[in-house]
């Protein structure tokens, strides 16, 4: 370790420092000595904080095609046309524009991708887009109902300027459930899902 003497005392070289903070920010990194797998501690680990909650009414599923859907990128044997819905959440709340849909797709690798495309409507008149799309886990259930698979998505929301352009400068994640009974708004032939938005921090 390199270092100056000046007055009697030390002091750590530019160099020297530089190696020292390396160091120090590689602490965290361990060889395990049971398994030998490398273990990295958490140095900034995200926060998440619920922000929004979305009530998505959907109509019967429809078969984009004859056959089974098979198309370039995995096979699509539904589709979820999006009839309606609300949301309501931190500072803004309004109603599922009717419109878009939800194009789910499963891969040549067998995971089903979730890809959510319409429009929220604020009450006080902004249209924001949004685009949720991320996999579904078969074999984790959510806890809320065994017939429900997790869903783990990646909203991603473009919202003019203004109040709610705060939903532009974030990364979300989101879940998908069961609605729950005293918040349902299908009627016969329709369907409902809950998405709950968390913006990480």
């Amino acid at each position: 370790m390199e270092a100056e003497t000046v007055s009697g005392q030390v002091s750590l070289t530019r160099r020297s420092a530089l190696v020292g903070s390396g160091a120090a920010l590689l602490a965290p990194l361990t060889l395990h000595a049971a398994t030998g797998e490398d273990l990295l501690a958490p140095m900034d680990p995200p926060r998440v904080e619920l922000v929004l909650n979305i009530i998505v009414t959907c109509g019967a599923p429809e078969a984009p095609a004859q056959g089974n859907g098979a198309s370039k990128d995995g096979t699509r044997s539904r589709i979820w046309p999006i009839l309606g819905g609300r949301f309501f959440g931190k500072g803004l709340r309004g109603m599922v524009v009717p419109g878009g849909g939800d194009f789910p797709v499963t891969r040549p690798d067998g995971v089903e991708v979730i890809d959510a495309l319409y429009r929220l409507r604020t009450d006080d008149g902004v249209t924001i887009l949004i685009h949720n799309r991320g996999l579904m886990y078969p074999s984790m259930q959510t806890g809320l109902d065994p017939q429900w698979p997790r869903f783990r998505l990646v909203p991603e929301f473009t919202a003019p300027v203004g109040r709610y352009d705060w939903l532009n400068r974030a990364v979300f994640l989101s879940t998908l459930g069961p609605v729950p009974a005293d918040l349902l708004m299908a009627k016969d032939g329709q369907n409902d899902r809950l998405i709950q938005i968390y913006r990480v921090l």
